[in-house]
């Protein structure tokens, strides 16, 4: 190897090393950034609910210290590994996903969008549902409307924002940390779906509760909604970094209560 060869090799070597570092960079600020936010509005879901005068805000500060704080977890890992479930469903956390109340007041304060909250006890899925004017914005900001990578979780923008469809199609991203729908793909072992069946979805109007029925693959682009007489959720989550071949879990409605009530 002639040395103006071994020169252009290094400085290929590096530009690529260079390159690389500032798409891993780019990535865990965006994984921080994301975090961030999810933690913000998970807060303001749980938080009591206020009177009309009052305004839910969060602090500049303790919003910099979540930022921190995950920064601290995320950078130096050469990539993130993917969220670890913790336990089984019981029957003491069903009882409390049933009983838990969102503060939709709150939530909408922050963005008008949110039209409700899915939460799959026992596994990394708690999330706000927006529903956008098309099916791409979503894709690319989260749900206080910044841009984001990892998206959100969003309701399909030709449904009704309070669950009555049929077939209420709901997306999310397959990250590979877990986040977001990178969890559902654990779906596809029987004795995981046995373990994990119910999934929880509130509006300002009910507690929806559905339980799993299915799991499959699909390369079709147009998802054809179940037709069945049950009210069902569908979750859809992309499995290739193409975005052609989708993974769907679909549960059917086991009961829809007024907020609150157990």
């Amino acid at each position: 190897m002639t040395k103006v060869v071994k020169i252009v090799a290094i400085i290929t070597a590096l530009a690529l090393a260079t390159f690389v570092g500032v798409q891993l960079g780019t990535y865990f600020f965006e994984r921080v950034e994301s975090n961030a936010a999810n933690d913000e509005l998970a807060a303001i879901a749980d938080s009591p609910f206020a009177t009309e005068d009052e305004i839910y805000t969060l602090e500049e500060l303790e919003a910099r210290n979540k930022l921190t704080a995950y920064a601290q977890k995320l950078f130096g890992k050469a990539a993130p590994s993917r969220a670890s479930i913790s336990g089984n469903q019981t029957k003491s956390s069903l009882e409390k996903a049933q009983k838990r109340r969102i503060n939709f007041p709150a939530l909408k304060k922050r963005n008008s969008q949110i039209v409700a909250w899915i939460s799959i006890p026992n596994m990394p899925v708690d999330y706000a549902v927006v529903k956008g004017n098309d099916n791409s914005y979503y894709l690319t900001h989260d749900a206080l409307k910044k841009k984001s990578t990892s998206g959100a979780i969003f309701l399909d923008s030709k449904l009704k924002s309070d669950f009555t469809n049929a077939d209420s199609i709901v997306y999310g991203h397959d990250m590979y940390d877990g986040s977001m729908f990178g969890s559902l793909i654990k779906y596809r072992n029987k004795p995981f779906r046995d373990k994990h069946q119910y999934i929880f979805v509130y509006t300002p109007y009910a507690t929806k509760k559905y339980q799993v029925s299915s799991q499959f693959k699909t390369a079709s682009s147009k998802l054809k909604p179940d037709n069945s007489k049950t009210k069902t959720l569908t979750l859809v989550t992309c499995v290739d970094s193409a975005g052609k071949t989708h993974y769907v879990v679909r549960a059917k409605l086991a009961s829809s209560k007024k907020p609150g009530v157990k």
